[in-house]
């Protein structure tokens, strides 16, 4: 037995209606707090199963809500042996029950019919002990689980271990056997009665399943219309936390924006910082040159008349070692370099930015080339999924009417007796059986000529059918397809093409970027191309670093001809000082006299708009602030390099893009959902559940009838099976096989050191763990809590999958240190990855479960 759905209403600690998935195959967890109605799941079971819903037991009035006057339901959904059923009771006075089959025969029962048809299939085909058994309830005692009346696990161990055989009982055994072939062949067919009331039935259940599967489509309809919707609301959600992300992203990027004005405004305070700073240099060099020209003329007057003899000759070598070159020319040299190297560096720039245009460019034209591709099949191709649903509904209202007439046609049987041969409609033919659903003509040539026509409501009933395969014929033809399988092929393969459609419109769009269209883009890689030039383009990396040295060469050479300036000024003043002598050895002192007044003069002058402390302070103060200057340049390229800025616009783009895809899905759910709806409320009106109730009520009535026969057969079968079992391999040992079961699990526990003493009520007597042996009774609690969960798993694990029933877990591990319960949740896992066990763990303590994996999780409270 496995449980699917569970849903809970109105019990002790469950507020609201409580629906419950649980994994088919593998381990379901269902966690929350305490009172929030885990133990309650445990409890539902065990009353829909054993109470009827109108009892009054203390187990069902314990389960009443407090703080609400209302009844409690309970709904399972489950499969046992060949059956799939969902069983509902409302539990009252008067109480409501209610039982659907779905497999293997649709069956819809209520009231006191439904806990009995029930409690038949769960007898049938699951030990209710065994049920029992696997379930570990919270509160219950550290005690094992009793499992030595467990017929399903002494089935599983004697396949196992097998049985000794044991003699007698002839007598009975031949009465078993008379009873036996009264339903079965000695080869274990079923004969007589039995195999015809099952042959009638499987004819009603097919009729049965055509209807169940008509509503099992408008079912299917109207969950995929549930998941549609479903969908929408979460990816509606999804979007609205998109778009807040790409607002959060935009808002950064202005942040950023603004720290960028900061840096080009701080860079042009630093320019300007920088040329304050040249510029007072330069009048505190100018400065100190006055005054080093004042202390020359004072020093030159007081030496004039020692220097007449000498200045003929000092005059000479001035004017040898005195140069003749201009030093603008080396700063229109080195202006004229920073221009070309600058040219190198801009033209190095257009190459990349015309590299990574082309490389949109061929994305560009690739994306248009695929969307223009796309929109070529589409028009080509104009079947879509409504095309194809509507010719699917032709084509099921033909194939529906051929079946209904072919089920209502009479049969003619053909059989050649003789020699002579025998037409059927102008052919012939041995043996054959042919519905008569147009007049059918068998003649003897020569000898006889029968023509069996069919009934008049028949012949409606064929034209009705003929004329629906000539509204589906017609239909294929009006979409160009030759049947419905090659409609389906070309809606798929339009919708693929429409997928990349968008898809190419999307890659398109992120190819152009910033350009409008592939003329702007193309006009762009143009524009590069000018910038870039015929020539060889430099490497970036290189035009940079020139251009750095250039710049670097252009103000060593200001720095040169500032200083040669000032020279040159000084060498002119000398030289002119120098001539003077030699021109009027007599008035040397009164030149120099009044070169000096002169140059007193002008550093006085100079020194009434500024004195020397102040010029000097001003250039530190200039200093100063050009250091300020850069160092806050510095900082905030620190502060855009961390906050990311390239790689917060690269985000940007890739946030907007998946904001875009997922409208463009959730327009597409939109349009699902509406041809979902539109198909519901055609098929709405077809009266399929009448049929499928006609249909189910003959099922009902055969399946009573051959249940009756069948209950008696198989028990006379389980009988006869039994006994020749038991003569066979009676009396062979179960403890061997269990104890190796349960070692096998151990293992993964406790470690290769685990052994166990089984009894013969399979209960486990003592572990033995690295070679100490302890009895059961003197464990503690967390080793017998882990030595039970193993008895559990390991009878599930052995017991057939058709009897099984599955595992329950209420709060386990409580006891157990976190290595030991690490390997007891592993265990649990591999057992589930078998696929033969169905596990539910409940816990107040998710964390306590965090390794498990589970395959489904519902979170309560």
């Amino acid at each position: 037995m496995r449980l699917l759905r569970m849903r809970l209403e109105h019990f002790a600690g469950i507020d609201g209606p409580l629906n419950i998935d649980f994994a088919e195959q593998g381990i379901t967890v269902i966690e929350g707090p305490n009172e929030t109605g885990k133990s309650s799941i445990v409890g539902a079971l065990r009353l829909v199963r054993d109470f009827k819903a109108s009892s009054q037991a203390a187990e069902v009035r314990a389960v009443r809500p407090t703080h609400v006057q209302a009844d409690p339901s309970v709904e399972i959904e489950l499969r046992t042996g060949p059956y799939h059923l969902t069983y509902a009771k409302t539990f009252a006075r008067k109480g409501a029950t209610q039982l659907t089959v779905h497999a293997p025969a649709a069956e819809s029962l209520t009231g006191d019919a439904a806990h009995d048809r029930a409690t038949a299939i769960l007898a049938e085909t699951t030990d209710l002990a065994l049920w029992s058994a696997l379930q570990a309830t919270q509160g219950e005692p550290l005690a094992q689980p009793v499992l030595a009346t467990l017929a399903p696990l002494h089935t599983a161990l004697a396949s196992l271990g097998g049985e000794e055989a044991v003699g007698g009982h002839d007598e009975l055994m031949q009465r078993v056997e008379a009873e036996y072939l009264t339903y079965y062949t000695p080869t274990g067919r079923p004969t007589g009665e039995h195999a015809r009331l099952a042959g009638e039935l499987t004819e009603a259940e097919a009729r049965a399943s055509q209807a169940e599967e008509a509503l099992s489509e408008i079912a299917r309809l109207t969950e995929s219309h549930e998941r549609l919707v479903l969908r929408r609301e979460e990816l509606t959600g999804a979007i609205a936390t998109q778009r807040k992300e790409v607002d959060r992203l935009a808002e950064r990027c202005a942040e950023l924006d603004q720290l960028r004005q900061e840096l080009q405004e701080a860079r042009r305070i630093a320019e300007g910082a920088d040329q304050t700073l040249a510029i007072r240099q330069k009048a505190a060099e100018r400065r100190t040159q006055l005054i080093a020209e004042l202390d020359e003329a004072q020093r030159a007057r007081r030496e004039a008349e020692s220097d007449a003899t000498m200045a003929a000759t000092a005059l000479e070598e001035h004017e040898a070692q005195t140069g003749s070159e201009d030093p603008d020319t080396a700063i229109d040299a080195a202006r004229s370099e920073l221009d070309l190297a600058a040219d190198e560096q801009e033209r190095a720039r257009a190459q990349q930015e015309l590299e990574q245009a082309l490389r949109r460019l061929d994305e560009a034209r690739a994306a248009q080339a695929a969307r223009d591709e796309a929109r070529a099949v589409l028009r080509e191709n104009a079947v879509d999924e409504e095309s194809v649903q509507r010719l699917q509904d032709d084509h099921l209202r033909w194939q529906t009417a051929a079946a209904r007439s072919a089920g209502a046609a009479p049969t003619v049987t053909l059989e050649r007796l003789g020699d002579l041969p025998v037409l059927l409609d102008g052919q012939e033919d041995e043996v054959r059986e042919y519905p008569v659903v147009r007049p059918v003509v068998v003649e003897v040539p020569g000898a006889a000529r029968v023509t069996i026509s069919p009934p008049a409501p028949l012949a409606e009933e064929v034209a009705e059918a003929d004329r629906l395969r000539r509204e589906y014929q017609r239909a294929c033809e009006a979409l160009g397809v030759a049947d419905l399988e090659e409609a389906r092929t070309r809606a798929r393969m339009r919708t693929e093409q429409e997928r990349l459609l968008a898809d190419s419109t999307a890659e398109l769009r992120r190819a152009l970027g910033q350009d409008d269209s592939l003329a702007q883009l193309e006009e762009r890689v143009e524009y590069c191309r000018e910038r870039v030039g015929a020539d060889e383009p430099p490497d970036p990396e290189t035009a940079a670093e020139r251009h750095r040295k250039a710049i670097e060469a252009y103000q060593r050479a200001l720095t040169v001809a500032e200083d040669s300036r000032v020279e040159r000024r000084r060498a002119f003043e000398i030289g002119q000082q120098l001539r003077e002598r030699l021109v009027r050895a007599g008035t040397a002192a009164e030149h120099v006299r009044a070169r000096a007044e002169r140059a007193a003069a002008v550093l006085a002058a100079d020194r009434a708009q500024a004195d020397d402390a102040t010029v000097a302070a001003a250039a530190e103060e200039a200093r100063e602030a050009a250091t300020r200057a850069f160092a806050a340049v510095a900082r905030v390229e620190a502060v855009l390099n961390d906050h990311g800025a390239d790689e917060l616009a690269s985000e940007i783009d890739a946030r907007t893009d998946a904001l875009e895809t997922a409208e463009h899905r959730l327009r597409e759910l939109d349009h699902e959902i509406i041809a979902v709806e539109a198909t519901l409320e055609v098929r709405g009106g077809e009266g399929l559940q009448d049929a499928a109730n006609r249909a189910a009520e003959a099922v009902a009535d055969l399946r009573r009838r051959w249940v009756s026969v069948d209950t008696r057969a198989r028990a006379a079968r389980r009988l006869h099976l039994t006994l020749t079992d038991h003569a066979q391999r009676a009396r062979r040992r179960y403890v061997g096989p269990f104890r190796t079961a349960i070692a096998e699990l151990g293992r993964t526990v406790f470690g290769p050191g685990f052994d166990v003493e089984i009894g013969e009520d399979l209960s486990i007597l003592t572990r033995t763990l690295d070679g100490r042996t302890v009895p059961f009774e003197s464990l503690s609690g967390g080793a017998k809590e882990q030595l039970g969960v193993l008895g559990r798993v390991a009878t599930a694990r052995l017991v057939d999958d058709d009897h099984g029933a599955p595992v329950i877990l209420d709060d386990i591990l409580g006891y157990a240190d976190p290595l030991r319960r690490q390997r007891v949740l592993a265990m649990l896992r591999q057992v589930a990855r078998e696929g033969r066990v169905q596990i539910i763990v409940l816990t107040c303590e998710p964390s306590r479960f965090d390794l498990l994996v589970p395959d489904a999780t519902r979170r309560l409270g």
